[in-house]
């Protein structure tokens, strides 16, 4: 039977088509979605056929899948899967009988982050631009809530939360926080089914084995690969794919530090003492690793008796050992090494042992113990019973002499961090391109989800104008589920707080040094020094009795000049510069960044030795790196004192309660002149004598976030977040402690939800100031909120005289317990 030409075409047509489809068609469970970005088809050679990629021509991609939530999300019942996910909730109760996370531990805790509405008055109150600046309506900071005597108690038999810092523990509550257990045979079922999907998805792209880096199964469902351009392309459009992308390069962030925070006075006595502050917790450092050795890591004084919620184990070998201080270890380096294509790494240890110092010095700053001065006074961390864990992600390339840290690698470590059960995570490390959306830093939102707490480095490119170009910086990190900290200046001698001022410790500063012109010296124990710097002493390999010698070129300051200063080089926002309309508000500019700001110039912390086995020395440096790993030490603080809360309530408690004026009472300043803004200082500098009684905490949790993300991209979301039912979320009702308004054109309403957590009923009353030419009311005027109990209101903004550039205020929530609420608005009044 002969066809006729039009037939013969089709026929030649189908076969082309057919030939040109994957060899391996998708099974019948994927679901069709999309992608995050776009690949362009790999390039076709003359004869029409995909040219064949060199090895030079791939990289490592992060793939997220959309077949079914990661471990830290997983309920049970989702997309067909059964309820096989099992939680403890790091208590000694029973697990529920129908092995999903009960909803308490999702909403209600100890400290009222979940129950009724409390009844409020209607009225309302317009705030006055002209006020003259509240910055802080109660100088003296309320008692912290529940304060712990000094005296100790007995652990739990199986340790709760309280077996950090001594061996007998302070006792306290279970956390009721989301400990996944790994060795349940359920959960094992479902995370194997995790990794076989993963697998057989790069399988169909023609990814393998050799090429998969790391599968990620608690804050992410996907994997890491390197891939050539058509492995990307086929990945892309794979129906079971969420999102391809390639992966990042971050770059590091390069004491009266306690005093001048008031933690001797005021803080530390409310948890125990110095001796158990931050007794019970883990804090995770995702950074250059740990020298182990350091007195600032001696374990003396604490026992055998890990935290309930730990899982982890240390990666020993015979240059690299753990204690009951520093009890979790690990490198992750594949990444790295096929992303430079190098076997091998320069002048480094294929351990946690820290080659660098970067990391070492921010644990010691976060979670070190105390380690004496010759002469008196201490260098401590801000949790210094808290226990360590140390995850190792920079390298260093052996032909460039560039050390940086590979995304797939950091991502990794997020995912081994919430596995082991640490309650904090200190990451002082940025690269964030200024075009990145907030769906790439989901594993930190889900390790918000899984209960743990996030500080990230706010960046390093300091004000506008300072960096190569000019025009407005980018501040790094800025997605809503961590906190963002900027740097700033101490006074040394001085303290925020008088009382802490007029405690008799003999705590030194930790940024001790000065008149040196080097921000990286060093002070050994064998009487050398790098910079400026020497000093001697001996340092026993235990910590006991450790002291360091401060003579040769060493001085201490004295100073007593107001600060604190935001640091020149503590990046700023907003994204973009406030007059630029051409475009939507990008997610730089919609949320207020930096958070917060911490000390960070020119202190002293744990440095490594020169050889393994030795006790180290102290480093001086400066960076938001440096301020980073204060707020995480002083986020253990606040939840050994209230386990239960959320992560954005730890948060909401150093962020409320910021100071916005110096020691001398006077406006922060900015180093480049003036009254610090928002965009330079967030909420103001943290204030610990006052964040563990807050009275007032703004809470969200992983179903908010997720609201927010398909408030930003609902197609997108659905696909990152499978069976979810989904209500987009404008970032403005998003429920943060601040509130940022970029191009505000007529009028908006802005809600908000508090949370009492001062442990009774009480009455605040708003007070503030609207930002410049623009209206402010808020209803109602007055909230009554019983414990534990929850009340809502609503801000009301109307643009009165419209500007390009971005105005500022605030609103205060009082009551007459002392309690001072404090909240920024950012607005940019566009047009009426």
């Amino acid at each position: 039977m002969r066809h006729s030409p039009v037939i013969a075409l089709l026929l030649i047509l189908g076969a082309f088509l057919l030939a040109a489809q994957p060899s391996r068609g998708a099974p019948r469970q994927w679901r069709n979605g999309v992608n995050s970005q776009n690949f362009a088809a790999p390039a076709r050679g003359n004869a029409g056929k995909f040219q064949t990629p060199t090895a030079a021509d791939s990289a490592v991609y992060i793939v997220r899948l959309s077949t079914a939530p990661p471990l830290s999300e997983y309920r049970g019942g989702i997309a067909g899967y059964p309820a096989t996910a099992t939680w403890e909730d790091g208590s000694d109760e029973e697990e529920n009988d129908d092995d999903r996370v009960p909803e308490m531990l999702l909403a209600a805790d100890d400290s009222g982050a979940a129950g009724g509405e409390s009844e409020s008055e209607p009225e309302s109150v317009d705030l006055d631009d002209t006020n003259a600046d509240q910055h802080f309506p109660n100088a003296t900071a309320p008692a912290p809530a529940d304060a712990a005597p000094e005296t100790s108690s007995t652990s739990s038999a199986r340790g709760g939360r309280g077996n950090g810092g001594s061996s007998s523990g302070s006792g306290g509550c279970a956390r009721h926080r989301l400990h996944l257990s790994m060795d349940r045979p359920q959960v094992a079922a479902f995370a194997s089914l995790l990794q076989r999907q993963q697998a057989q998805v790069a399988s169909e792209a023609g990814v393998g084995d050799g090429d998969l880096l790391y599968s990620f199964k608690h804050t992410s469902n996907g994997f890491a690969a390197r891939l050539t351009p058509r492995q990307a392309w086929r990945l892309q459009r794979h129906p079971a794919v969420a999102s391809v992308r390639r992966s990042r390069v971050f770059q590091r962030r390069t004491s009266d530090s306690p005093k001048f925070l008031g933690l001797p006075g005021k803080v530390w006595p409310a948890v125990g003492g110095q001796s158990k502050a931050g007794d019970g917790t883990v804090v995770g450092i995702i950074d250059t690793g740990i020298w182990p050795e350091h007195p600032s890591f001696s374990d003396k004084g604490f026992s055998s008796n890990f935290p309930s919620g730990w899982k982890g184990k240390c990666e020993q070998s015979n240059s690299f050992r753990c204690n009951n201080k520093v009890i979790g270890a690990k490198a992750f380096y594949t990444g790295f090494q096929r992303a430079s294509g190098k076997p091998a790494l320069a002048n480094d240890w294929l351990t946690p042992r820290d080659a660098d110092g970067h990391g070492t010095w921010c644990a010691g700053a976060a979670a070190g113990s105390p380690v004496g001065l010759q002469g008196g006074g201490q260098v401590s961390g801000m949790a210094p019973a808290a226990r360590i864990a140390a995850y190792k992600v920079f390298w260093t390339d052996r032909s460039s002499g560039e050390m940086y840290a590979d995304e797939s690698d950091i991502i990794a470590a997020v995912n081994q961090g919430v596995a082991d059960g640490v309650d904090v995570l200190s990451l002082s490390l940025g690269g964030m391109d200024p075009n990145d959306n907030y769906f790439n830093d989901l594993a930190f939102m889900r390790a918000n989800a899984a209960g743990v707490f996030v500080a990230f480095a706010a960046g390093n490119s300091g004000a506008p104008g300072q960096s190569q170009g000019g025009g407005y910086r980018t501040v790094d990190n800025f997605a809503p589920f961590f906190l963002t900290v900027g740097a700033s200046t101490i006074a040394r001698g001085a303290s925020l707080a008088s009382a802490a001022a007029a405690a008799g410790t003999q705590s030194l500063p930790l940024n001790a040094i000065a008149g040196a012109a080097s921000t990286n010296s060093t002070v050994n124990c064998n009487g050398t020094g790098s910079g400026n710097s020497t000093g001697n002493g001996t340092m026993p390999g235990d910590g006991s009795g450790t002291t360091f010698t401060a003579d040769g070129g060493i001085t201490f300051a004295t100073s007593s000049s107001s600060a604190p200063v935001v640091a020149d080089f503590s990046s700023r926002g907003p994204l973009i510069p406030p007059s630029a309309t051409a475009q939507p508000p990008q997610p730089g500019n919609a949320i207020l960044k930096p958070d917060i700001i911490g000390p960070g110039v020119d202190l002293l912390a744990a440095a490594p030795g020169k050889k393994v086995g030795d006790p180290g020395a102290l480093a001086r440096l400066s960076g938001t790196s440096m301020a980073t790993p204060h707020l995480a030490g002083l986020a253990a603080l606040i939840i050994q004192k209230f386990p239960n809360w959320s992560p954005a309530q730890v948060m909401s408690a150093m962020m409320t309660t910021a100071r916005v004026t110096d020691t001398s009472s006077s406006p922060i300043k900015s180093s480049t002149g003036g009254d610090a803004t928002p965009w330079e200082m967030g909420a103001g500098h943290v204030f610990p004598p006052a964040m563990l009684n807050p009275g007032l905490t703004y809470d969200a949790r992983d179903k908010d976030y997720q609201n927010f993300l398909a408030g930003q991209d609902l197609t997108r979301a659905k696909k990152e977040f499978p069976g979810v039912s989904l209500s987009p979320l404008a970032v403005r009702n998003l429920n943060l402690p601040t509130i940022t308004l970029p191009r505000l054109q007529g009028s908006i309403q802005v809600t908000r939800t508090v949370t009492n957590v001062g442990g009774a009923q009480s009455t605040y009353s708003v007070s503030g100031k609207a930002p410049a030419g623009v209206k402010v009311t808020v209803a109602p005027k007055s909230l009554t909120v019983g414990a534990r109990q929850k009340a809502s209101y609503t801000l009301t903004l109307t643009v009165d005289t419209p500007s390009k550039d971005f105005k500022y205020g605030y609103i205060v929530w009082a009551d007459d317990q002392g309690h001072s609420v404090r909240s920024p608005l950012v607005v940019q009044p566009l047009s009426r």
